[in-house]
């Protein structure tokens, strides 16, 4: 009996079979000693007693000589199985052997196809899957102000404004404040400009963040009057810093202020940006300003909490409405009707963190996913035409013994072993793809670095290996099992050819064309996009122009005309030079991100009818020369002239 019966029939009918054969043992022995009983001169009925009573307890015994016979009989088969599994594998590395091209061609196709998922699952598992590394990163949230106007999901906060909801809020365990900006960094060799975030002392720890080295901020170094400290990000210590273990302690000059680092950050993303260094609001010159600090208008900070345990999103958004509607009561020149500013709304952090990512990461996996399915209808092609040559081989194994489970399970070993060496080179691949992945995931969000194979990774691996051999093994042999008979009496391979294989391989032929057809046809829109992309007219002309970022000392210009005359003499020296044609100067350069501000306005000698928002626009500023430098024509009218000051007519 093959060990696969042998198992089957153990696991369905075994205990019934030993169940009684301990009982034909024991009413054995009982008749044994019983005839003893009666030869000794006692009457058959008091033998019977006592050969009983001398046995003991008859059911003990039968329990536990079941017990010890199934526990026996597992064993047996499982060491059979495994003696059997491991001829299988000799079996199939041997047959392998013998067709090296036929080997190589399905490795590489599955090394394709299980390395592109699971490459992509790397970056699902780390973006989307993958908790916070945020102590109770499931309590933080981002708190929104949304505004109708210009369909903007956060206006943002004014400090005052900020203070006021996070001293009326009840769902909260702590409420912060951030933003961030660049600033000139000096200390340590050349200037370095660096993006600093600037956050209310409590910051990291309502974040449930823990330094690396040092400390984050405590209570009151975010008051006004409190000695500037720094925190340095992970990124910024380990490689503009050298990873310096001693930097605790160290300063450096910012603002014409001296900063004493207190701490380092681990490596963790960062959120909303990835910066260099964070400061608290009372060491930031723009945000420590007293115009800043004392307004409801300027509105420019944002905002992150962490709910109390056991409050759902539900809770926090009643509360934070009946806030908001209190703080609109009390201060109706903070929030204009053109506004449009609505009631602050909670959003996880974690779903803030993967929005923008998770519908190219799951288009990415369907993609991947595909792939996948043609390469195993690639290869369970491969092993149906291979089968035609093995069938006499197979039938003749039929013919000497072997069951049709047993031929099963031998292919099945085959695809297997194949499946799984595909899987570990493709999980190779995924691994030397990993950087690539890891930049383009940084489009996306600052969870990026979290990025790699893990545990989670090689168990997806490897399950999807052991499904792909079962899958592309199956369908070969499944089609075969049928035909073996036929092929030991026709005695020709082409002649057993059956039916039942045709159109296995036609219904695998065509699902591979029709998959095929769906990559290249998204392949080719995706490509037809870029085409067109590239050919759209963005309006200027970029040739030989250059953008240069100048971030300005807070501390130095801290007026609009010292910024001003600063740019005016900073342009007068750039157009002396001799390879400048033109100069200007702008808030934000075409297609890049800031420098635009939103504001509604109202057309003169042309009222709003009654209730009616005011239109919106967002501006930047300019100056003279800057539309003829980025090469953008002028319809009609006239560009900004060097007279076009404060005492000029708007």
């Amino acid at each position: 009996m093959s060990p696969s019966k042998r198992i089957f029939r153990l696991t369905l009918g075994k205990r019934d079979s030993v169940a009684r054969s301990v009982r034909g043992e024991i009413a054995f022995h009982l008749e044994m000693r019983t005839r003893e009983f009666i030869a000794a001169g006692l009457p058959p009925e008091q033998a019977r007693e006592a050969a009983r009573a001398s046995f003991g307890d008859i059911a003990a015994i039968e329990a536990e000589c079941e017990r010890v016979d199934l526990r026996r009989a597992r064993t047996q088969s499982w060491s059979e199985f495994m003696l059997s599994f491991a001829q299988d594998l000799r079996y199939a590395f041997r047959t392998l052997r013998k067709s090296p091209g036929f080997a190589l061609v399905v490795l590489v196709t599955l090394a394709l196809g299980i390395g592109a998922n699971t490459a992509i699952f790397s970056v699902i598992n780390g973006i989307l899957l993958r908790r916070l590394p945020y102590e109770g990163g499931d309590r933080l949230v981002l708190v929104r102000q949304p505004s109708s106007v210009g369909s903007r999901p956060d206006v943002g906060w004014a400090p005052l404004e900020f203070n006021e909801f996070r001293t009326q809020s009840k769902v909260l365990d702590g409420m912060v404040e951030y933003h961030n900006m660049s600033f000139s960094l000096y200390g340590r060799g050349e200037p370095q400009q660096v993006q600093t975030g600037v956050v209310s002392a409590e910051f990291f720890k309502v974040m449930g963040v823990n330094p690396l080295l040092g400390r984050t901020f405590v209570a009151g170094e975010d008051q006004p009057g409190a000695a500037p400290v720094l925190v340095l990000s992970h990124a910024f210590w380990k490689n503009k810093l050298g990873g310096d273990p001693a930097i605790v302690g160290q300063t450096f000059e910012m603002n014409d202020r001296v900063h004493t680092v207190v701490g380092v950050l681990p490596p963790i993303p960062q959120y909303p940006d990835e910066n260099d260094v964070y400061m608290p609001v009372s060491s930031c010159p723009f945000r420590s300003q007293e115009q800043v600090s004392n307004s409801w208008t300027i509105r420019f900070v944002q905002a992150f909490g962490r709910l109390k345990p056991g409050v759902p999103l539900a809770q926090a958004q009643a509360d934070f409405k009946t806030v908001s509607s209190r703080l609109h009561a009390a201060h109706p020149e903070a929030y204009p009707a053109g506004r449009g500013i609505g009631d602050a709304a909670p959003a996880s952090l974690h779903e803030e963190l993967t929005r923008s990512a998770r519908p190219t990461f799951l288009v990415l996996l369907g993609t991947a996913g595909l792939v996948l399915l043609i390469a195993c209808a690639n290869v369970a092609n491969l092993f149906l035409a291979r089968m035609a040559r093995r069938e006499r081989e197979m039938a003749v194994r039929t013919a000497l013994g072997a069951g049709r489970g047993r031929l099963l399970r031998q292919l099945l070993t085959e695809s297997t072993v194949l499946a799984v060496i595909g899987g570990g080179l493709g999980l190779l691949l995924a691994a030397g793809g990993l950087g690539l992945l890891k930049g383009f995931a940084a489009r996306f969000t600052t969870r990026a670095a979290e990025i790699d194979i893990d545990g989670s990774v090689l168990a997806f691996a490897l399950a999807v290996s052991l499904l792909t051999g079962f899958a592309f093994g199956a369908m070969p042999a499944l089609s075969a099992a049928g035909e073996l008979v036929s092929s030991l009496k026709e005695g020709s391979a082409a002649a057993t050819i059956g039916v039942r294989r045709m159109r296995m391989r036609a219904l695998l032929i065509v699902s591979q064309v029709a998959l095929a057809f769906m990559l290249l046809i998204g392949a080719g829109l995706m490509v037809r996009s870029l085409i067109k992309l590239q050919q759209v007219d963005p309006g200027f002309d970029p040739e030989n122009v250059l953008a240069i970022d100048v971030p300005l000392n807070w501390s130095k210009y801290t007026s609009p005309q010292l910024r001003r005359d600063f740019f005016r003499r900073l342009m007068d020296r750039v157009r002396g030079e001799p390879d400048v044609r033109m100069m200007a100067m702008t808030s934000s350069v075409p297609l890049g991100e800031g420098g635009t501000f939103q504001r509604t306005f109202q057309i003169q000698d042309r009222p709003l009818p009654e209730g009616a928002a005011p239109p919106t626009t967002l501006f930047q500023s300019a100056s003279v020369d800057y539309f003829k430098t980025i090469g953008v024509p002028l319809l009609e009218g006239r560009g900004f002239l060097d007279a076009d000051r404060d005492s000029a007519p708007p």
